[in-house]
C-alpha cells in the first residue's frame, strides 16, 4: 500500500506543476485574514445598521409613544369631561332633589311642630282640666269630710248635753225625792215624836232601815246610769275610731287615687303621643290617598269623557255607516238594474254580432281582435276610412256620373258595417266597464258583508275572524260529549265587542 501510494504521487508531481507549500499556507493565511476582514466589516456594517436602526425605532417608537400618549391624554380628557359633566349633572339634580326634599321636609316639620304646638296646647288644656277637676274634688271631699266631721261633733256634744242634762235631772229628781223623804221623816219624826218616845224609836228604825234602802237603790241606780254612760261613752269612741279610720282609709285611697291619676296621665301622655304620631300618618296616608284618589277620579273622568266621545263619534260613525250602507245598497241596486239593461242590450248586440259574421271584411276580422286598441282611435279610423271613401266616391261620381263603380246599396252596406264595428267596438267597451263594475260590486259586496259582520251574530261570524268578538273558549263535560258525539270543532263562547266595551265601562263606574 505505501508503495502504491508513493508511485501514485510521483506520476502526480510528474503531470502536474510542483506548488510551494509555504507560498499555499500564506495564500490560505490572506485568504483567511481577507475573509476575516470582510467579515468584520460586515459585522461592523451590520451593527452600524442595528444601531441605526435601533436609534430610529427608539425614535420612532417615542415619536409614536409621545403622540399615542397626546392622543390618549386628549381621549382622557374628553372621557374626564364628559364624566365630569354627567357628574356635575347628576350632582345639580341631586341638589335641586336634596333642595326639594328639604324644603318639603321644612314644610313637613313646619306643619309637625304647629301640629305639636295645638296638640301640645290640647295636652296642657286636658291637665290643667284634669288638674282643676281634681282640685275641685279633693275641696268637696275636704269640706265633705269637714260637713261629716262638724255634724258628728254637733251630734256628740248634743248626746253629751242631754245625757248630763238627763242626768243632772235625775240627781235633781233624786235629790229632791230626798229631801222629800227627809221632810217626810221630819214630819214622821217630829208626829211620832209627838206621840211617842216608842212609836219614835220604832219608827226611827223604821226610816233608817228605809233610808238604807233608798240609799242603796240610789247607788244601784247610779252605778247603772254610769254603766250605760261609760257603755255610751265606749260606743261614741268605738264610732269615733271607726270614722277615724274610714278617713285613714279615704286618705289613703285619695293618695292612691292621686298616683293611680299620675300614672293615667302618664299613660294618657304616652296615648296622646301615640295618637299624635297616628295622626301624622293618618293625615300624610290621607294626603297621599286623597292625591290618589284625586288622580284615579281624573283618570276616571277622563275615561268617562273619553269613552263618550268614542260613544259619540261611534253612533256618528254608525250613523254615517248606516246612510252609506244605504246609499251602497241603493247604488248596488241601480247598478244591478243597469248591467241587467246592459246585459240584455249586449246579448242582442251579440245576436246581431254572430248574424253579421259572415259578412265581416278582412279588416273588420283584423280589428275584432285588436281589442287594445282604444275606442278614440277607432272612432278616428273610421272617420278617415268614411273621410276617404266619400272622396273616392265623390271623385267617382264625378268620373262617371252614371255609377257604374259603386251602387247605391254597397254604399249602404259600407255604413252599415262600419256602424256595426264602432257596436262591436262599443260592445268590447261596455264589457270591459261591466267587468270594471263587476269587480267593483264585488268589493262592495265585501264591504257591506264586513259591515253586516260588525253589526250581527251568525254562525258564519262565529267561526271567522271578527276584531269586534271577544271569545273565550269554555268548554264543559257536556259540551266535550257532545262535539265527541258529532265530531265538531272546539265550542266558543261569543261575546259582543261593544257589549263587552259597555260592561267594562259600567263596572269602571261602579268602581
Amino acid at each position: 500500500m505505501p508503495a502504491e501510494t508513493e508511485g501514485k504521487k510521483k506520476g502526480k508531481k510528474r503531470g502536474k506543476k510542483v506548488l510551494d507549500p509555504i507560498a499555499l499556507e500564506r495564500a490560505r493565511i490572506e485568504e483567511a485574514e481577507k475573509q476575516r476582514r470582510e467579515e468584520a466589516m460586515l459585522l461592523a456594517r451590520l451593527r452600524e445598521l442595528k444601531e441605526e436602526e435601533e436609534a430610529m425605532t427608539l425614535k420612532a417608537s417615542n415619536t409614536v409613544e409621545a403622540r399615542w400618549m397626546v392622543f390618549l391624554r386628549e381621549c382622557k380628557q374628553k372621557e374626564l369631561i364628559a364624566e365630569i359633566e354627567i357628574v356635575r349633572r347628576a350632582f345639580e339634580s341631586a341638589i335641586d332633589r336634596k333642595n326639594a326634599v328639604i324644603e318639603m321636609l321644612f314644610n313637613d316639620l313646619e306643619e309637625v311642630e304647629e301640629q305639636h304646638r295645638l296638640v301640645f296646647h290640647s295636652n296642657m288644656t286636658t291637665v290643667d282640666a284634669l288638674i282643676e277637676m281634681q282640685t275641685r274634688r279633693m275641696a268637696d271631699l275636704e269640706a265633705e269630710f269637714e260637713a261629716d266631721l262638724l255634724e258628728m261633733k254637733a251630734d256628740y256634744e248634743k248626746e253629751m248635753l242631754e245625757l248630763v242634762r238627763k242626768h243632772e235631772h235625775e240627781v235633781a229628781d233624786l235629790k229632791l225625792i230626798l229631801d222629800n223623804m227627809a221632810s217626810e221623816a221630819e214630819l214622821l219624826e217630829k208626829k211620832l215624836q209627838e206621840e211617842t218616845s216608842e212609836a219614835r224609836d220604832t219608827a226611827l228604825e223604821k226610816m233608817e232601815g228605809e233610808r238604807k234602802q233608798m240609799q242603796n237603790d240610789l247607788v244601784k241606780i247610779s252605778e247603772s246610769i254610769r254603766v250605760e254612760l261609760d257603755a255610751r261613752y265606749k260606743e261614741f269612741m268605738t264610732t269615733a275610731q271607726v270614722n277615724m279610720k274610714d278617713y285613714m282609709d279615704k286618705s289613703k285611697e285619695d293618695a292612691e287615687t292621686t298616683e293611680r291619676i299620675a300614672s293615667q296621665l302618664k299613660r294618657i301622655e304616652k296615648l296622646q303621643e301615640s295618637v299624635t304620631s297616628w295622626r301624622t300618618n293618618l293625615a300624610r296616608n290621607a294626603r297621599e290617598w286623597e292625591e290618589k284618589n284625586n288622580a284615579i277620579q281624573q283618570e276616571r273622568d277622563a275615561t268617562i269623557r273619553h269613552l263618550k266621545a268614542l260613544k259619540s263619534k261611534m253612533e256618528s260613525w254608525r250613523s254615517k255607516e248606516a246612510s252609506r250602507l244605504a246609499e251602497f245598497i241603493k247604488n248596488a241596486k241601480d247598478c244591478e238594474y243597469q248591467l241587467r239593461d246592459t246585459v240584455r242590450r249586449a246579448e242582442k248586440i251579440l245576436c246581431l254580432v254572430e248574424l253579421g259574421k259572415p259578412l265581416e271584411t278582412e279588416r273588420e276580422q283584423v280589428l275584432s281582435f285588436e281589442s287594445n286598441i282604444a275606442t278614440s282611435e277607432i272612432e278616428q279610423e273610421v272617420k278617415r276610412l268614411m273621410a276617404n271613401s266619400d272622396a273616392a266616391e265623390a271623385q267617382d261620381e264625378s268620373a262617371a256620373p252614371d255609377g257604374a263603380a259603386f251602387s247605391e246599396e254597397w254604399r249602404l252596406l259600407e255604413r252599415f258595417w262600419t256602424k256595426h264595428n264602432k257596436v262591436v267596438l262599443d260592445n268590447a267597451a261596455l264589457s270591459q266597464e261591466k267587468y270594471h263594475l263587476e269587480e267593483e260590486n264585488k268589493k262592495l259586496q265585501v264591504l257591506l258583508k264586513q259591515y253586516l259582520e260588525e253589526l250581527s251574530v251568525s254562525d258564519a261570524v262565529m267561526q271567522g275572524p271578527n276584531t269586534l268578538l271577544l271569545m273565550s273558549r269554555a268548554p264543559n263535560v257536556v259540551e266535550a260529549a257532545k262535539r265527541a258525539k258529532r265530531g265538531a270543532g272546539a265550542y266558543n263562547t261569543v261575546v259582543e265587542g261593544n257589549k263587552y266595551v259597555s260592561d267594562v265601562t259600567k263596572q269602571q263606574v261602579l268602581r
